[in-house]
């Protein structure tokens, strides 16, 4: 979630008050969907500004069910189930026939002329054939052609892991083998009730979606009690939520992680000639004696994680008390608490059926527990003389949190066995045993206050101050001040408005604010150091008996560490046309902020301690966002639209520029630059394929240079290409989006839909490198032979298949797509059952599809990219990578039947 723009280098993610208590979270799944009473987010600084430090990227205020109907409880049933699938797959675009591919790696070598040292695979080139194996252990070859290709086998000498058989395939759909439809159900229960001096709500929720790619599942069951008591002039009660979830399965698939190593990494782009299984039909193949492909067994590493289990167990909530000493005078206290508990069971299994082999084994796992609480304390004081109307609040708030974090690891696994994955000496090799810990501490201390003015509802103003002392900063800058003020005029109050049939209600807005964020991992103010085996310890006489424990700098501290400062102006009108009719919202905003707490790259001779988190550079956000709404008797819509533009100011006054978090096999393709967007692309300019040997002589010098290969700008003329011809060549930022949202009532049916889009973002598809420029021998497109140049295709779709050509894959903007998209987020149809119904009356039945359809030119898996999950020095650095497709898991297509009844 973000909110308006890109404001820091590290962590964006906006403040969530749930049931007012302040949690920082990207996700915030231990939260129940259909617990949420209200949702209100906080864009305006002027607004957000009261909830100080951690408001600084805006705040969604949640309001979780308090109460129910006066008298006896009464329960809610829903209960959703239904079927999930990818909206689309890579059998959509990649070969799944091992003889169409033995076309492209034809070409690739004939082009080159090398069709003579083209692999032997498949056989004679001008009559290929699929072989019977594509490798065999020497013990169980029998026979093999004139091609060195294995005929027959003994299959009685097969041995895993030792004496392996590989049957070859005639062509395998490895995203069939891999993923598929699969099952999602959600249940919940809740009761309430209450009277006049109490209310009470308690939900249960168990919801399990078992993954469409094989062996991963999530389920996550969650309990909240929410209770209030009024006694006299006294209130209290507590809101409170036991939450428990289970990810199981590979990396990828729950927590935007991505890569090589994900469950869409290079893997699955596996040659089609490789089996699933070897002959055994019981263990898995691998690409063992196809030349050059180091990839795995995508489904074989599926199996190997299914045991995975990353396991989440948090308490969050808060407990009130209030006391109103009289109608214009209350006093409230709140203590917030967030327990939470994360840890990571995980298994690295053999692989002898690689080109690569590992054979050994090996388990890791970690744990990491936190302790969050926030107490505050308000006055507030409300008194109405005449047509005015004045209304103060101050408090005070203290946070404090605690984490810890231990991690180990052990190969070489005597016994692989559930009952045996620990770290312990006598289960696997004690000398590749490794642990370490981590652990910090944070507090806040705050103070603030509030005015309210409102005069005959026609001038409105309010004031907010707010002082922040952060233990993350250093001693002389802990200490930050925050003001914010509102301004608001309802002109369609004043006289010359009155009874104007088009404008019923405007108020227009003004607010500016300041707010400020320390949201930096706890102990940057000071130098940290550390050691092990293999870094710092030292064996003095080389006997590995008297060996000494050494230590080194690990990160570089900085005393004078200080708030990174938001400020931020806001324009806007609130609207009602023709009598409500249309209901207008419209925002125009500015945003700027300085001292950026940032990990400037530090150079070589600095050692290779973590570079210090240091205050630099300024960031601009400047757009709007606006709403159309109309509410009719039967049908509703509504329109939400958003722009904004985001600009690197400064760095540091000395550095331009600094690259993004990712790295690829093909390098880094994401860069900071002074006067553009954070995250851009940058590289090379693909000016199209050089057409003939006349226009490789007539363009710049560019190494590999030839006929059918990609030809690069020479940017800044100097007649050769090289890095200094690097540019921005695209932005992951949409340049505009927008949301719909739809309803309509009949009688006893009913509809809704909710359409989103996005529009004017790139996406830089560093998935070609694989399945376009075939790095380690990987799949291809469908069309990669088709739609290649040639002398008689000069205006290809891609470069000349060519084994030699190293060149072309280089980062360019013949990567960059467009990756705009419209889809169809969510459809449903509901019909309440008449209150006379013979079963279930009242209750309602519904069809929901979610992800039904999706517009869009971008020609890779899915335009919805979610930023991979990086963290660096400062933290969450994740909005330096945005839009580069690197393998994620692909979004699914719901449908599911529910029901909703109460008694």
């Amino acid at each position: 979630m973000r909110i308006r723009g890109i404001s820091s280098f590290q962590n964006n993610d906006p403040l969530y008050i749930v049931d007012g208590t302040p949690v920082q979270d990207s996700y915030i799944n231990f939260l129940n969907p259909e617990d949420i009473q209200s949702i209100q987010v906080l864009k305006d600084a002027s607004a957000a500004s009261i909830y100080g430090s951690r408001a600084s990227n805006g705040v969604i205020v949640i309001e979780t069910t308090k109460s129910g109907p006066v008298g006896p409880p009464r329960a809610t049933l829903r209960v959703r189930t239904g079927i999930a699938s990818p909206t689309r797959g890579l059998d959509d675009m990649l070969l799944t026939n091992s003889l169409d591919y033995f076309q492209v790696m034809k070409a690739t070598y004939a082009n080159a002329g090398q069709l003579a040292s083209m692999p032997k695979t498949y056989g004679d080139p001008n009559n290929p054939t699929v072989p019977n194996y594509t490798y065999a252990d020497a013990p169980a070859i029998l026979s093999t052609d004139a091609y060195g290709r294995v005929v027959t086998v003994d299959p009685s000498k097969y041995s895993y892991p030792n004496t392996l058989i590989e049957p070859a395939s005639a062509g395998t759909d490895w995203w069939k083998a891999v993923f598929s439809s699969a099952p999602v159900s959600d249940y919940n229960l809740d009761v309430r009730g209450g009277g006049d001096a109490n209310a009470y709500a308690v939900s249960f929720n168990y919801f399990d979606q078992q993954g469409t790619a094989a062996y991963n599942d999530y389920r996550r069951g969650s309990v909240r009690v929410n209770t209030s008591f009024n006694r006299s002039k006294f209130n209290f009660g507590e809101n409170i939520a036991l939450t428990v979830d289970r990810h199981v399965g590979g990396t990828g698939t729950f927590d935007d992680a991505s890569g090589e190593n994900g469950v869409l990494g290079k893997d699955i782009l596996l040659q089609p000639i490789v089996s699933v299984y070897d002959i055994s039909g019981v263990n898995f193949a691998g690409a063992k004696g196809v030349p050059g492909v180091n990839s795995s067994n995508p489904l074989k590493n599926a199996w190997d994680a299914k045991d995975n289990i990353n396991k989440d167990n948090q308490v969050f909530g808060n407990v009130f008390a209030g006391f109103d000493l009289n109608p214009q005078f209350s006093l409230k206290s709140r203590l917030g608490f967030n327990l939470q508990q994360n840890s990571f069971a995980g298994f690295g299994a053999p692989t002898p059926q690689n080109n690569e082999a590992q054979l050994g084994n090996s388990i890791n796992e970690n744990n990491f527990n936190s302790t969050d609480w926030t107490l505050s304390n308000t006055a507030r004081y409300v008194k109405t003389i005449h047509s005015a109307s004045l209304d103060l609040l101050v408090g005070q708030e203290a946070n404090a949190g605690t984490n810890r974090y231990l991690q180990g690891s052990i190969n070489n696994l005597l016994n692989t066995g559930l009952d045996s994955r620990y770290i312990q000496d006598a289960l696997g090799d004690p000398t590749t045993k490794n642990v370490f810990s981590s652990g910090g501490r944070t507090a806040l201390l705050s103070f603030f206050g509030k005015a309210g003015l409102n005069f005959a509802d026609k001038y409105v103003a309010s004031f907010t101050l707010r002082k922040d002392g952060s233990s993350n900063l250093g001693p002389a800058h802990r200490w930050g001040t925050f003001p914010a003020v509102g301004l608001g005029w309802r002109i369609s109050n004043e006289p010359f408005l009155s009874n104007n049939r088009i404008f019923s209600d405007v108020m227009l807005r003004y607010g500016w604010g300041r707010t400020g964020n320390q949201n930096i991992p706890s102990g940057r103010i000071v130098s940290q150091f550390g050691g092990d085996r293999g870094d710092t310890f030292y064996d003095i006489t080389g006997s590995n008996t008297t060996i000494q424990p050494g230590f080194r700098q690990a990160s570089l501290g900085n005393p004078d560490l200080k708030w990174e400062s938001n400020k931020s102006t806001n324009i806007g009108t609130d609207l009602v046309l023709f009598n409500g009719v249309l209901n207008v919202v419209l925002d125009v905003y500015n945003r700027l902020t300085d001292n950026l707490l940032f990990d400037p790259r530090t150079p070589a001779t600095a050692g290779i301690a973590s570079p210090p988190i240091v205050n630099i550079g300024k960031m601009s956000n400047k757009g709007y966002d606006f709403s159309v709404g109309h509410t009719g008797s039967w049908w509703n819509a509504s329109l939400n639209g958003s722009h904004y533009a985001n600009k690197i100011v400064s760095i540091d006054g000395v550095q331009t520029q600094f690259f993004g978090p990712i790295g690829t096999r093909i390098g880094n393709s994401t860069i900071n630059m002074v006067g553009q967007p954070i995250g851009s692309f940058y590289g090379f300019i693909a000016d199209g394929f050089f057409r003939d040997a006349a226009d490789v002589t007539a363009h710049a010098l560019q190494d590999g240079a030839a006929p059918g290969r990609i030809k690069f700008r020479d940017v800044n003329g100097d007649g050769v290409i090289n890095s200094s011809d690097q540019t921005i060549i695209g932005s992951p930022h949409p340049k505009f989006t927008a949301g719909i949202d739809l309803g309509a009532h009949r009688g006893q049916w009913d509809a809704s839909a909710t359409i989103f889009g996005t529009y004017g973002n790139k996406i830089f598809e560093n998935q070609m490198d694989f399945y376009v420029f075939q790095d380690f021998s990987s799949n291809v497109v469908k069309d990669r032979l088709a739609n290649s140049w040639t002398p008689q295709n000069l205006n290809a779709k891609y470069p000349r298949l060519d084994i030699t050509d190293t060149y072309s894959g280089a980062i360019s903007s013949y990567y960059v797509k467009d990756g705009s998209y419209t889809r169809l987020r969510s459809m449903q149809v509901g019909y309440t059952l008449p209150s006379g119904a013979r079963y279930l009356p009242g209750a309602r039945v519904y069809l929901q599809g979610e992800n039904l359809f999706t517009k869009t030119n971008y020609d890779g898996l899915d335009p919805a990219i979610p930023a991979g999950n990086f963290t660096g020095a400062a933290g969450d650095t994740r909005d330096q990578a945005m839009g580069v497709d690197v393998g994620v898991y692909p979004t699914n297509r719901i449908f599911s039947i529910g029901i909703v009844t109460s008694f």
